[in-house]
């Protein structure tokens, strides 16, 4: 297991999800409606391309890291020790091997945004949400909740 590459981003969600969107795809479009089982798994494998759903609108920090066989996955958040409060895998398809990110009010392709290369089209994606527990309120900062994204080819 090799480490391809990975990235951290300051992210904030809206309407509480996020895209990985193939490049060559420049009809996205994400589902309208949310099904019990997408709102269950916090995710949505599409034909091209990932949704990830969030607990909320507010902040996150992704990890993006690319493999090139599946990783070892530790028991906890790894800076701050932490346990996840979510996990889960899926196969997801980038047909052009290269995604992007983006979210609702995001142009895309977004100018300059980030661009991810893949060893393969169809991937394995592990999805480690570490959530905030707990209240929230506009006026009080909070950590922002923690999203880690592996993928590797299937």
């Amino acid at each position: 297991m090799t480490l391809r590459g990975w990235a951290t981003l300051a992210w904030q969600s809206d309407y509480g999800q996020f895209y990985l969107i193939d490049e060559e795809d420049l009809a996205f479009e994400a589902p309208i409606e949310i099904t019990p089982e997408m709102e269950a798994r916090s995710l949505f494998a599409l034909s091209m391309g990932f949704v990830i759903y969030t607990a909320d609108c507010l902040q996150q920090h992704i990890r993006i890291q690319i493999y090139d066989s599946e990783p070892n996955h530790p028991p906890a958040e790894v800076m701050s020790g932490r346990p996840r409060t979510r996990i889960e895998t899926s196969k997801a398809n980038f047909p052009s091997q290269k995604f992007t990110i983006s979210s609702p009010s995001k142009p895309y392709p977004l100018p300059g945004g980030p661009t991810f290369s893949l060893d393969a089209a169809v991937v394995t994606i592990r999805i480690s949400w570490m959530e905030f527990q707990g209240s929230r309120d506009d006026g009080v900062p909070v950590d922002p909740d923690i999203i880690e994204i592996s993928i590797w080819p299937s």
